[in-house]
């Protein structure tokens, strides 16, 4: 089985979960025998001469090659990476015209699900659609008039690696410990701005890990300006690099206050780090997390405030931790979608 890699061409210019998870799939399936994987190359590939094209996001520069490879029967696998949320319309920074714009898109979806989008012709084109959680899929199915018999569920997955990680080495280059923390591109969507204001009331540090989008630096000067003394901008840290490793297991607190996640590849990694999980209740979050984290309105810094103070309250234990690695590592993920791909190929 031969399978084209595909993701639209500005992706890996501003790498975040969606670039981690095309890399860790790759890796994972690239130890099976009988999968041939290759990053489809424009210049030099055709795509006739793969079994399968295999979409992340869905995202319209991507449309065109999907066309083309429905006229000339390759197989195509729609990664999704989807979800629409009316309070972030309604409350995420920005001018009064993108929220206008925002609301009137998902309105659009919900009122008009036949709507000829650019997302909707590539729901469509597709032969199989890999939402990763049921919510998603229900979604998807709502929002754009698609069959729930094209979709097949396949999670976020975790490397194992986090699980074994040690604090020493975090602690011992930035002199922190117990404190709460971010990992993250810095940008509206995320919601960085509403967890700086609701550590105002938590006698704690907080640590935010990433870059800011380079779309959005004015966002990222709002934060800055609006950052106590208790508020450390990091920087990015390599996803392979120990020292993001040892700050998930530093940290007492991990903190997801974005509008929506599905689910975040940062909360499993720091789920299975041993940190206690605060994560926005939008998106698939309770899908994976269930009774094993706390949720928080991502509109409301207050409520924030009041969770991250409960969990720094608890006492810690394995069991969230237990059952990430029972149910999320990307070998699991690996085998679910070497199954999705055999149910594509079969029909």
């Amino acid at each position: 089985m031969k399978v084209a890699f595909f993701v639209y061409p500005s992706a890996f210019q501003n790498k975040g979960g969606g670039e981690i998870l095309l890399e860790k799939t790759e890796e994972y399936l690239k130890r099976r025998k009988g999968i041939e994987i290759k990053r489809f190359d424009i210049w030099a590939d055709r795509i006739e001469d793969f079994d399968i094209l295999h979409v992340f996001g869905s995202v319209k520069d991507c449309l065109e090659l999907m066309r083309v490879a429905k006229k000339r029967g390759t197989k195509i696998v729609l990664e999704s990476i989807f979800w629409s949320d009316l309070r972030r319309a309604l409350f995420e920074e920005g001018s009064f015209s993108s929220k206008v714009i925002k609301m009137a898109r998902h309105i659009m979806k919900i009122v008009c699900p036949v709507f000829p989008s650019s997302r909707k012709k590539m729901l469509d084109i597709a032969d199989i659609i890999f939402p990763n959680s049921d919510n998603e899929a229900r979604q998807i199915s709502r929002f754009f008039n698609i069959p729930m018999s094209k979709m097949f569920v396949v999670p976020n997955g975790v490397d194992l690696k986090f699980s074994e990680a040690e604090p020493g080495a975090f602690t011992e280059k930035f002199g922190l410990k117990n404190f709460v923390l971010y990992v993250g591109r810095i940008e509206p969507r995320k919601n960085q701005l509403n967890l700086i204001r609701a550590m105002r009331g938590v006698d704690k540090d907080l640590v935010l890990i990433g870059d800011y989008v380079s779309t959005y630096k004015w966002y990222y000067d709002k934060c800055t300006a609006e950052a106590g003394q208790n508020v450390r901008f990091l920087g990015k840290l390599s996803h392979g690099s120990e020292l993001l490793a040892s700050a998930y297991a530093a940290c007492d607190v991990f903190v997801l206050p974005g509008w929506f996640e599905t689910p975040g590849l940062a909360a499993l990694e720091a789920a299975i780090a041993g940190a206690k999980l605060v994560v926005t209740e939008g998106g698939s979050t309770k899908e994976y997390f269930g009774d094993k984290a706390l949720y928080i309105k991502p509109n409301s810094p207050s409520d924030m405030s009041d969770k991250i103070k409960r969990a720094v309250g608890y006492r810690p234990d394995d069991k969230l931790k237990n059952m990430v690695m029972d149910s999320f590592t990307w070998e699991k993920v690996a085998e679910r979608m070497i199954e999705g791909y055999k149910e594509v190929m079969n029909r």
